[in-house]
């Protein structure tokens, strides 16, 4: 419960805080995804010089062929390995972030229910219905988060398997 100028700014400066951390964890977020596009840029000059190369110094049209043909393969596993990368570096970015948040709606909550336990205290008589209400409404509201939350992370785990189920079969039509 706010009671005091001093609780009030110590509310807001935690809020801050959180969103300040947000932030940074956006931009590195944001650098870890500009790094894999500047190795993946460079590698792609690379080889991509290496078969210019291979292209000028064909002698016949099959040794064209199998070089245009031998390099569909590897350019399909780097652009899924490019994705798996990006989809890591947006998942670690997406839990950190989320792990801040909750950590603030805990603390909100904590505030709140602390601040409705005052209320209750000192409500007039007659008031135990209403205050009741805010009781449930802020258990209901809790509830319907952490349903939200379990729900979202979920969702991830699902994306995760079917990701690596997606890697596997890749890798066993790959051998086969």
């Amino acid at each position: 419960m706010v009671n005091t100028p001093e609780q009030f700014l110590q509310l807001n400066q935690s809020a801050l805080e959180t969103l300040q951390a947000v932030a940074l964890k956006s931009l590195e977020g944001f650098q870890k995804v500009a790094e894999l596009n500047i190795q993946a840029a460079k590698a792609s000059l690379e080889e991509s010089g290496e078969q210019f190369k291979s292209v000028l110094g064909a002698k016949d049209p099959k040794a064209f062929a199998d070089m245009a043909l031998g390099g569909a393969q590897p350019a399909a596993d780097k652009a899924a390995a490019y994705a798996k990368h990006l989809y890591e570096i947006a998942n670690d970015t997406g839990t950190e972030i989320a792990k801040l948040f909750e950590s603030q709606f805990a603390e909100g909550s904590k505030q709140m229910n602390a601040a409705i336990e005052a209320l209750a205290k000192t409500a007039p008589a007659g008031s135990e219905g209403i205050v009741t209400f805010v009781k449930s409404a802020m258990s209901a509201a809790n509830s319907a988060y952490e349903q939200v939350n379990r729900a979202g992370k979920q969702v991830v785990e699902m994306a995760e398997a079917n990701m690596t189920a997606a890697a596997k079969a890749g890798r066993a039509k790959k051998a086969a």
